[in-house]
């Protein structure tokens, strides 16, 4: 029996407690009021998994069977004790959140067990404070509010006690009608309610907001192009691979700095948190355009830090913990020291190998940081789970040698967010094992096994196994195809012919066959899962499916530009390039359909016109 996060301290013993319709939750009476949300969860999964509901009671002491009792008595925040003897269930919190927890650590022995729970004794407790999780809403899909509350629950759940919301130009601010017209913004209203719904999970919805870098949208504007870096068009044709490239604001222009607390006026109230992420990462064209003289006079590092500690001061007037992104901040260690000291810094890397020396400096000068690794779902249809999880263990081995104050796994959304939210629902609940347990062990695929059973139902444990697998065939990446659109039909310089070629040329023909046809054969043992998964995941398990077929067509498409943008004449394809149009206009229909399912219909038009632009040109050839 694996648990997800796995507890502290599990002692199993002899015996198993049976829950039948005459159980009863008990609230052991004392000072503090206890929060009968927390409870219903429980009285859910019984209803739904038995058919028969459990009802609730309150009394002095225990002193009878049959009985789930609920109490405060245990000392560190957010502990709780899971007591199962063949009599009685008893959960003993420290404050809400451990109560919580042990719920829910009850709910999973449930979804593993059965009616027949296992004598136990579970003594919990989380290793890092914060635990959290990142999920943009700003790269071109925003989820409905009904999937926002999915993820908040998700998050409880694997005990997660922080989402943080990444926002660009899609929140509706008053007076910036140009910034969000045509992303589906989220409203204030939307804001206020998840906070509400947030809490009452135990989980703080941190407000993150772009304020110096990633202002693309913003920039592209004609109200406010000159407060760019660089010189702007603001008739020029959209570019996926500018809006990742070129967003940086003219720190030298006052305008600036007013633009961003307009922004701020309006979305910090908005929040309950105590904490406020600038975000500030990425800034890559710092000093390359208008400020090219500044630059070489007092150096990018300076300037980034004078704008930076504008920013820091004005989140501060709200009464505010700054958070922020440490990549840039990190390439100047001799200025490092003048961030204001209380300022939590973000500390993120997604490859196999992050470096340590950035959590090393960050904890040399004293600074909380969070390790943030990340989900790899960025330009794909399926995550890349290998180096997923890979990072995530040395992001939390890190975490734990540095003495970090949290642990912030992230999920991107670059290039459209292309990929489901389902796909990255295992990374998450990987991030979350680790964030309240890190010595947790274990193989990848004995993870994956447990992440199948307990989050899928799927006890052969193969489900995740077989995304992971499916991800392994993913040789054509959604931003390989978007560099290269760009090139045909916007004349992009950002990506020289070369780099394309190459891009291209690395893919060999065979591996690509090879691909396509193990996508077909994973989509089709996906199906064969279908009835071993829990009624609920079929939504999942059809966009699973509905990934694996994309992914095939993507290695088709990256047979087909071989053969004619890359004149390789010896390439075999697998369709026609009429055919395989056809098969690429199907797949969106279908994809358009899942995507609004889960999601407003934010920029799926962009998708939608970048399909079209491919099916159009192999049409011609």
């Amino acid at each position: 029996m694996k648990l997800m996060p796995q507890p502290q301290e599990i002692d199993y013993q002899r015996g198993e407690f049976v829950l039948n319709p005459k159980t009863e939750i008990v609230l052991i009476a004392s000072e503090k009021d206890l929060d009968l949300e927390i409870i219903k969860d429980l009285q859910d999964e019984i209803k739904k998994r038995f058919g028969f509901e459990i009802l609730l009671n309150k009394k002095i002491k225990i002193n009878q069977n049959n009985k789930i009792y609920l109490k405060f008595d245990q000392a560190e925040a957010e502990s709780y004790q899971l007591k199962i003897d063949p009599q009685k269930v008893i959960i003993s919190g420290a404050d809400r959140a451990g109560l919580f927890y042990g719920i829910q650590t009850l709910i999973q022995l449930i979804k593993l067990e059965g009616r027949q729970l296992p004598a136990v004794e579970i003594n919990d407790y989380p290793d890092f404070k914060n635990r959290g999780f990142y999920h943009d809403v700003a790269r071109g899909k925003i989820p409905t509010l009904s999937t926002l509350k999915e993820i908040i629950d998700k998050a409880a759940h694997y005990k997660l006690n922080q989402i943080q919301l990444y926002i660009e130009h899609t929140f509706l601010f008053e007076g910036l009608s140009e910034v969000w017209t045509g992303a589906d913004p989220l409203t204030a209203e939307d804001i206020i309610e998840l906070d509400q719904y947030s809490k009452k999970r135990g989980v703080e919805l941190v407000p993150s907001l772009s304020s110096f870098g990633h202002l693309y949208t913003a920039l592209s504007t004609n109200s406010f192009k000159d407060l760019a870096e660089l010189e702007v068009d603001p008739e020029a044709q959209f570019s996926w691979i500018k809006r990742m490239r070129h967003h940086t604001l003219n720190v030298s222009n006052p305008e600036s700095i007013e633009f961003v607390k307009k922004m701020l006026q309006q979305f910090i109230p908005l929040f309950s948190s105590d904490k406020f992420n600038i975000c500030g990462d990425e800034t890559f064209d710092l000093g390359q355009g208008k400020n090219k003289a500044l630059a070489a006079e007092i150096g990018q590092g300076q300037m980034y830090l004078n704008f930076l500690l504008k920013l820091i001061n004005e989140v501060k007037k709200y009464d505010k913990k700054v958070m922020m992104w440490g990549d840039i901040i990190v390439k100047y260690p001799d200025l490092i020291d003048q961030v204001p000291e209380d300022v939590i810094i973000l500390n993120w890397d997604y490859g196999y190998q992050p470096p340590e020396s950035k959590a090393e400096l960050i904890a040399k000068n004293g600074y909380q940081q969070y390790l943030c690794p990340g989900v790899a779902s960025w330009n794909r249809l399926v995550n890349n789970f290998d180096m997923s999880f890979t990072n995530i263990r040395k992001m939390a081995d890190y975490a734990e040698k540095y003495d970090a104050s949290g642990i912030l796994n992230t999920n991107w959304g670059d290039f459209g967010n292309i990929n489901f939210w389902s796909t990255s629902v295992p990374g998450m609940i990987y991030g979350a094992d680790l964030s309240w347990n890190s010595a947790e062990k274990g193989t990848k695929e004995e993870v994956y096994q447990q992440i199948s059973r307990l989050e899928y139902a799927d006890q052969s444990g193969k489900i995740v196994s077989l995304l992971n697998e499916l991800s392994e065939q993913h040789s054509v990446t959604w931003d390989l195809v978007i560099a290269w659109k760009e090139k045909i039909y916007e004349q992009s310089t950002l990506f020289d012919e070369d780099h394309l070629k190459n891009s291209f040329l690395d893919l060999e023909g065979a591996e690509l066959q090879s691909n396509y046809q193990a996508s077909l054969e994973i989509a089709d043992r996906l199906l064969d899962q279908g009835p071993l998964l829990a009624p609920d995941k079929r939504q999942d398990l059809d966009e699973f499916h509905h990934a694996a077929e994309g992914v095939a067509l993507l290695n088709s498409l990256g047979l087909m530009l071989k053969k004619f943008h890359h004149d390789e004449e010896d390439i075999i394809l697998v369709h026609s390039p009429e055919e395989l149009a056809g098969l690429l206009e199907n797949w969106l229909w279908k994809y358009s359909k899942l995507w609004r399912q889960r999601n407003k219909e934010s920029e799926l038009y962009r998708i939608r016109e970048a399909v079209m632009e491919i099916a159009n040109y192999l049409r011609k050839i």
